[in-house]
């Protein structure tokens, strides 16, 4: 079984939510000094730049593939008598290069299948201020250029909603209603939903079970049409309304009641490798959720929501989850707006079944201070797919290498057969044999030719390499160990 990798023991973190950062968790700017890993992942083994000299570690971990170096190195010298040393290079360079490309198609199809994951489509709350990121999070060199300012649509994000767009028809706009029901609007049609006053609760949590997700499914080309905010909140301004109307509003949890919104709040898509931890997203019945996130509400009036797990741990039936109780009364952009929180939460793991946190938050009416348990039941992990629940508001704790199923998954290994190995070691042993074997032939060798009067001094005149009979043992042992153990070698292969 491959080792996991062990990080960040001990490091917890705080996600916030229009709520203040610590005065030891900002720097000298008033910027977040904690950076998380980015929801942009890669299993491949190898990049443009470490392609050549990691293939090439591989390859020559094979015991055959070093010998056989060893073998062309020493055949540049003259006194190994090597008939041309670019010929006796290329049957490695040949085995080498097959090898090489073969480890680039597999790596090419792995960077291809993580693109696909990185670019699929998701759904998050659009202009918000995530204090957990920096105002302005581009590098130095991007910053000098003045290229990719905030807040900047990118082309991946533009072609993702030009796409959507031209599928379901120009200026399509999806309304979600917490019944299950599913409504189709244009964007000349007025947003408006009548109310059913049979799904009306009193108490703490929802009073009204109709959510409106305006522009959370497809968009225009042009992200200036979904400016208009007075028509896409015609039904959040009337929701407001009847609650303010009926008097009933629940004084339990995050949300501030009076305070008033700033509008600018939207439901939009993106791609995956944009979530960043602190980002709101909006995850409707069989999406994949894209990161490990913690659940804050969902369409079911007791908080439920159901996944399936089986890219996790192979089971299909379905787990359930459920809301935080202070968060499970939002229900629009507004209630994001007029909430205030943070969640304390524990570093990233491998565990699959445990997380623990503390949602913490003010009392709206006393300002005082409250805490709620966050536990695995509160939490949709990376991978797991949304079953029999029409939507869920979730905030991202955990993105790319750090969520679960990455960590699970550790580094790409390298591919080493049963076969490869056991002759790797039979290599070793046969070679370690034929070591001592030389050893012995070259010493006698070497007293041999210190022997003088011998009749090698008159019928072998100019038969060694040099008149040292040190030398000349070493020679012939590389000689035998080597070259003639080559034949052996490629005779029993």
């Amino acid at each position: 079984m491959r080792r996991l990798r062990q990080r960040y023991p001990g490091e917890r973190r705080n996600v916030y939510v229009n709520y203040p950062l610590g005065v030891l968790e900002v720097d000298v700017h008033g910027e977040p000094i904690a950076r998380y890993e980015r929801n942009k992942v890669r299993t491949t083994k190898y990049t443009i730049l470490t392609f050549i000299p990691k293939n090439l570690y591989e390859q020559f971990r094979r015991v055959a593939n070093l010998f056989f170096l060893t073998l062309v190195v020493l055949q540049l010298f003259p006194v190994f008598d090597a008939a041309s040393g670019a010929i006796s290079v290329l049957p490695l360079a040949f085995i080498l290069t097959v090898t090489a490309i073969k480890d680039a198609v597999e790596d090419y199809r792995r960077a291809t299948l993580d693109e696909e994951v990185n670019t699929s489509a998701a759904t998050k709350l659009g202009s918000w201020r995530n204090v957990n990121q920096p105002t302005d999070p581009r590098p130095w060199f991007e910053k000098m250029l003045g290229i990719n300012p905030p807040g900047k649509v990118t082309k991946g994000v533009r072609k993702l909603r030009d796409r959507e767009a031209n599928e379901a028809g120009h200026g399509v706009r999806v309304m979600l209603s917490k019944t299950g029901d599913t409504s189709v609007l244009s964007h000349d049609e007025p947003s408006t939903t009548s109310f059913d006053l049979d799904h009306v609760r009193t108490g703490a949590g929802r009073q009204l079970d109709d959510i409106q997700s305006v522009d959370s499914i497809v968009y225009p080309p042009d992200a200036s049409s979904l400016s208009d905010t007075s028509t896409q909140r015609n039904s959040t301004t009337d929701f407001r309304q009847f609650k303010q109307n009926d008097g009933s509003q629940s004084t339990l949890g995050v949300i501030d009641w009076k305070r008033r919104p700033g509008g600018s709040a939207r439901w939009e898509r993106t791609l995956w490798k944009k979530l960043e931890v602190g980002d709101i997203v909006l995850l409707r019945e069989n999406d994949q959720v894209p990161a490990d996130i913690v659940v804050l509400s969902t369409s079911d009036p007791d908080g439920m929501c159901y996944l399936e797990t089986k890219n996790l741990d192979g089971e299909t039936n379905l787990k359930p989850r459920k809301s935080i109780k202070a968060t499970s009364s939002i229900a629009s952009e507004d209630d994001i707006e007029r909430s205030s929180f943070y969640l304390d939460s524990e570093p990233p793991h491998q565990n699959l079944y445990l997380y623990h946190g503390v949602l913490r938050y003010k009392d709206t009416t006393t300002g005082e201070k409250k805490q709620e348990p966050v536990t695995i039941n509160e939490m949709l992990l990376r991978g797991c797919a949304i079953r029999n629940t029409t939507w869920i508001i979730g905030l991202v704790v955990f993105t790319g290498a750090d969520t679960k199923i990455m960590l699970n998954g550790g580094a790409t290994p390298s591919k080493r057969s049963k076969i490869e190995k056991e002759t790797n070691f039979n290599v070793i042993v046969n070679f370690g044999v034929l070591v001592f074997m030389c050893t012995i032939a070259a010493i006698f060798n070497g007293l041999q030719d210190a022997q003088t009067g011998t009749s090698a001094e008159f019928f072998e005149i100019n038969s060694d390499a040099t008149d040292s009979p040190v030398v000349n043992a070493i020679i012939t042992f590389v000689y035998v160990a080597f070259f003639l153990w080559m034949d052996a070698y490629s005779y029993t292969a």
